[in-house]
This record gives structure tokens, C-alpha cells and sequence, in this order.
């Protein structure tokens, strides 16, 4: 059975994002829920584990962690149950500990605790919101506090849609693949744009960072797609979070110019049931996918664009086999109903016809 050691001391942690309504948590949890694979594949092994105050958070994501684990499998026990923990705590300042990778001066202090060998820490990046969905993103980190490696991380991302007639896309169809790839050469050419900053043409090399709320990294797979275009060479070390792959390049580990990342913010689905016809619903569909380029050296953000595009798209309608019968009566009739009715009318004419030659004959004979 593995172990958690969940501190409740929100009061120490950073102030959140903003005040945290039903909708911001709605979405926090689900950024959360997103974590479970992730991190029950975790080189945890069976260690305790302690969990830091969430940078920005009220307590909604540290609490559904806590849930989240706790269904998983883990033993989750409050941090008071560790006797160096307040102590630690007391002598290390909020401000002096990273916000993404924890410094070898933390983790030396952590390393004290008695109950725990491993610490998890992280912040929620975003919490925007519009008027159909909220869009939350966190970044969660493991450290090893016997080896002051980091051994997990990630960026972990959901969007949460408010409106009865808006839903947010699981699956992609080539409708949305195709609205996808358009994005993409959007932001292709604004790289290759004249206009854009000269510091640009030093990043000959650009380490990619999947796409945070990414559908089957599918659209991380068309982000460097689009780059091998462009005058930058990708890099796809599959290093899940922005502070990992920043800490590996300040560390000498990994050789690259810039960093690549970004977040798909909307991507969803509205009907349109005034366009609808027989045999096809009609649909508009929404992506906004928000792109950044930064100098690896020194974190600036050299370039950046949030794109977002509108299609409408048809899909096809489930019908029952009566109702396909009927939908082909319909339009074969519409279709060949005149030429029958012009048959019918020259059959008709013509039996008028020889009737009234019958009766003028008649008339004569009986003359």
C-alpha cells in the first residue's frame, strides 16, 4: 500500500488566482481528475509521499488530490503527523522555494522529514474564463527526497463548458482534425512573417512541450509538424512539463535554443438546430489554441499568438430504418412525382380525348 502525507496548511501557501466561484472549481477538479493515470504510473514504488500547498490555490486542488489518491489506492495522513514538519515549515520562506522545480537548499530541508521520502509540489498556471467555459491548467512535480531527483511531473489541463447547448470535444473527427490543422499553418506562417523579432533567427533548435489539454497528442503532432517548416529545427524529448525541460537545459542536460508549448484552450461543439435537414445536424465548431516561443537561455517569450477559428460542420443524423424508408419515399417522389403526374395528365387527356370522338361519332350515326 503506498502512503501520502497531505498537509492542511493553506494558510501558508500563495494567495490563489482568483476567488475560486463553482465554475473555477468545476474545472480545477477536473485538471485534477486528469492527474490519475499519470500518477499511478509514478516511480513512487511504495514511499510516502508529502504534499506541499498548490502555488494559487484555496484548497480546491489540494483537496481533490487528496481524494484522488485517496481512491486510488493511497493512505493519505495529515502532515502534523510528521514531527519535523511545522518545524521545516517555519524555517523556510514561500518566496524562497521554486515555483515549478524545487532548489537543492529545499529539498536538503525537506529531506529532514521523518515520515515522507517523497514531496509533491505544483501551481495552477491558468484559470480564464469566458462566457460558455473555463479553461484550468496545473503543473504538479514528485522529488525524491533521499536521491533530490525529480522522478514526476507534468502540466495537466481541462476545460470545463457552463452552457446547455455547448459540449467540449473527447473525440476528433476529421471535421475538427481538419479545423486543427488550419491553426497550425496559421501559426506556421506567422513564424516565418517578416514582421516577427530578429531574436527569432538565433533558435535554431526548439525542444517541443506537449500541448497542455492536447486530444491523443495529436495536435502536439502537428505543432512540430508545422516547425519543420519554419527555420526551426523541432526537438521532441517527450519531457511532459515546461519547468522540467527548463531545469534540464539550465542544467546542461538538454541542448536547445528555445521551448516550444502552449495550451488548447477551446475546443468544442454548438449546435445550430435552424441549419439542420432530414438527414444531418448542424454544428459549430470552436478551437483556440494558445502558442508560445521562448529564448531557452533566459525564459524570454520571443513570440506569441492565440488562435481561434469557426467552422460550421454537418453530421450525419442517427436514423431508424423507417424513418430512411420514408426520407427515400419522400425524395423519390419529390425527385419523379411531376413526370408521373405529366404521364397521368396525357393518359387522362387522352381517354378525354377518345371519349369525346366516341360521343361526337355517336352524335352523327344517330343524326
Amino acid at each position: 500500500m503506498k502512503h501520502l502525507i497531505f498537509p492542511l496548511l493553506l494558510l501558508l501557501a500563495p494567495m490563489p488566482l482568483q476567488a475560486m466561484d463553482d465554475d473555477a472549481r468545476q474545472a480545477l477538479y477536473g485538471a485534477v481528475d486528469s492527474v490519475k493515470t499519470s500518477l499511478e504510473q509514478a516511480p513512487f514504488g511504495a514511499n510516502p509521499v508529502a504534499i506541499l500547498p498548490i502555488g494559487g490555490d484555496d484548497g480546491t486542488v489540494a483537496s481533490r488530490l487528496k481524494n484522488l489518491l485517496t481512491q486510488s489506492g493511497f493512505v493519505c495522513v495529515e502532515g502534523k503527523d510528521d514531527p519535523m514538519w511545522d518545524e521545516i515549515l517555519k524555517e523556510i520562506a514561500w518566496d524562497e522555494r521554486k515555483n515549478d522545480i524545487l532548489d537543492a537548499d529545499t529539498i536538503v530541508q525537506f529531506g529532514r522529514l521523518k515520515a515522507s521520502k517523497i514531496l509533491i509540489y505544483g501551481n495552477i498556471l491558468a484559470l480564464n474564463r469566458n462566457n460558455d467555459r473555463v479553461y484550468a491548467e496545473i503543473e504538479l512535480h514528485a522529488t525524491d527526497l533521499e536521491t533530490k531527483q525529480h522522478i514526476w511531473g507534468g502540466n495537466f489541463a481541462y476545460r470545463y463548458y457552463k452552457g446547455n447547448d455547448v459540449h467540449g470535444i473527447v473525440a476528433l473527427d476529421p471535421s475538427l482534425r481538419e479545423l486543427l490543422k488550419k491553426n497550425f499553418v496559421l501559426a506556421k506562417d506567422s513564424l516565418l512573417d517578416p514582421g516577427v523579432p530578429a531574436k527569432l533567427a538565433e533558435m535554431k533548435t526548439v525542444t517541443v512541450i506537449p500541448l497542455a489539454g492536447d486530444i491523443d497528442q495529436y495536435m502536439t503532432g502537428l505543432a512540430i509538424e508545422n516547425l519543420t517548416l519554419t527555420n526551426h529545427t523541432p526537438k521532441n524529448p517527450q519531457i511532459p512539463s515546461l519547468s522540467q525541460v527548463r531545469s534540464f537545459i539550465r542544467d546542461g542536460q538538454l541542448g536547445s535554443d528555445g521551448i516550444f508549448y502552449g495550451a488548447v484552450r477551446d475546443l468544442s461543439r454548438r449546435a445550430k438546430p435552424a441549419l439542420d435537414t432530414e438527414t444531418e445536424n448542424a454544428y459549430e465548431i470552436n478551437a483556440d489554441i494558445q502558442l508560445f516561443l521562448e529564448n531557452a537561455k533566459n525564459g524570454e517569450v520571443l513570440w506569441s499568438r492565440t488562435i481561434t477559428l469557426q467552422e460550421m460542420t454537418m453530421v450525419e443524423k442517427e436514423l431508424t430504418q423507417a424513418e430512411k424508408d420514408a426520407i427515400k419515399s419522400r425524395q423519390f417522389w419529390e425527385a419523379n412525382g411531376k413526370w408521373f403526374l405529366l404521364a397521368a395528365s396525357i393518359v387522362i387527356g387522352v381517354i378525354v380525348l377518345t371519349m369525346l370522338v366516341s360521343s361526337i361519332r355517336a352524335s352523327k350515326i344517330i343524326r
